[in-house]
């Protein structure tokens, strides 16, 4: 997997990457031995996208650049355990369309580890780590030749990419890197269209895996159990967030 631009030093440093996942879905990863990518015009937030999101003309006409709907992406980040990503990340819709807060599970793998789906998937792969940028600095975007040169070009590209590792900066705090995709061969069913399914080989790519800190502890024991006897992990790679454990501090003032 080829990477895109400079990687900050933290990251150099300490090579984890993690993603959080719904239960459900964590299990499905483990099942189906797949990661799922998807098109970048999917994402929730507007500008999460804003180079492929916003209007282009060409020729006087309205443009709908074909390279968009060839590229999948999935997000994860280089922070470690955020309070703050978990509620973002496990607040969503899931398979039944039903947005609460939902138990979720955070998986880790290394960046070296990142070459190990380029080897089981045909296609082109690349990460890079987000720019966040200020408002009047993504205004200026749409004057950038560099952008303007990217959507002329009609077929997936690294440029196209670059577009995509631009966000605000009040998501500073997710400190996110993505993973992109420009597979061979794309769904030809209409449902499946906007996704990308990754083979992958859980036990080798997953590196630890971390419990929502909103679970009661039995029902976390009883997964650490599972993913033990059943998927071959080991228990020392197995824990659960402390976040929302109890204040048990006492502080003697006599």
């Amino acid at each position: 997997m080829k990477r895109i631009g400079k990687l900050p030093p933290s990251l150099i440093e300490k090579p984890y990457i993690y993603r959080i996942e719904l239960l459900d879905r964590f299990y499905k990863l483990l099942d189906n031995k797949e990661l799922v990518f998807v098109n970048p015009d999917k994402w929730e937030d507007p500008l999460e996208n804003l180079i492929f999101n916003a209007r282009v003309i060409k020729d006087g006409k309205s443009f709908q650049n074909p390279a968009k709907e060839k590229i999948f992406s999935q997000c994860w980040s280089y922070e470690g355990d955020s309070y703050g990503i978990w509620k973002i990340y496990t607040t969503k819709a899931d398979d039944k369309g039903i947005v609460k807060r939902h138990m979720g599970v955070r998986i880790t793998t290394r960046l070296d580890r990142l070459n190990k789906l380029s080897k089981l998937n045909n296609g082109q792969y690349f990460y890079g780590v987000i720019d966040y940028k200020w408002k009047y600095e993504l205004d200026q975007l749409v004057k950038s030749r560099q952008i303007r040169e990217a959507l002329r070009i009609t077929t997936p590209d690294k440029k196209h990419l670059e577009t995509l590792l631009l966000k605000r900066k009040c998501y500073s705090f997710e400190n996110e890197i993505r993973l992109f995709a420009i597979p061979e061969k794309i769904s030809a069913s209409k449902s499946e269209k906007h996704l990308f399914r990754l083979a992958l080989n859980p036990k080798d790519f997953i590196s630890s895996v971390r419990f929502d800190p909103g679970m009661e502890y039995q029902e976390f024991k009883t997964h650490k159990d599972r993913l033990v006897k059943q998927y071959g992990f080991k228990p020392m790679q197995i824990t659960q967030s402390t976040y929302f454990k109890k204040n048990r501090y006492t502080i003697d003032i006599s």
